[in-house]
């Protein structure tokens, strides 16, 4: 599992790795049943404290994207985790307000920022098998 972390950048690096793990779900390259690399191999993947990785994975598994079995390892989900959708609805207009304000506080309009989520969208699109 590659993942690219920019460990200069602002944003937290277990924020970073979820939302790759994610989006390696989304894509397909991360499939039901696969396993994870172990806390130990995965900390010396990405140059960071085995603790870091248990709150990588902790995260990841609730929000139900991975299974942690004990003494087996951590695998993607079979299923996917089901909130309700008022709950993921808030969830989405949150990180949407977070989107716009930052947007438009930049001087985007409107329309760019939509013209920018569809682009994101279109680029994980292409990379689904």
């Amino acid at each position: 599992m590659l993942l690219h972390l920019d460990y200069h950048g602002s944003e937290p690096i277990c924020r970073q790795a979820v939302a790759q793990i994610k989006l390696l779900v989304v894509n397909g390259k991360l499939k039901p049943g696969d396993k994870l690399p172990t806390i130990r191999d995965l900390a010396h993947q990405l140059k960071v404290n085995p603790t870091t990785v248990c709150r990588i994975y902790n995260e990841l598994a609730h929000e139900g994207v991975v299974t942690l079995r004990h003494g087996q390892g951590v695998f993607i989900s079979q299923g996917v985790h089901r909130f309700a959708r008022s709950e993921v609805r808030r969830s989405i207009a949150k990180h949407a307000q977070t989107l716009l304000v930052e947007g438009l506080r930049q001087g985007l309009s409107l329309e760019e920022i939509h013209a920018i989520l569809a682009e994101e969208h279109r680029k994980i699109e292409e990379q689904k098998p």
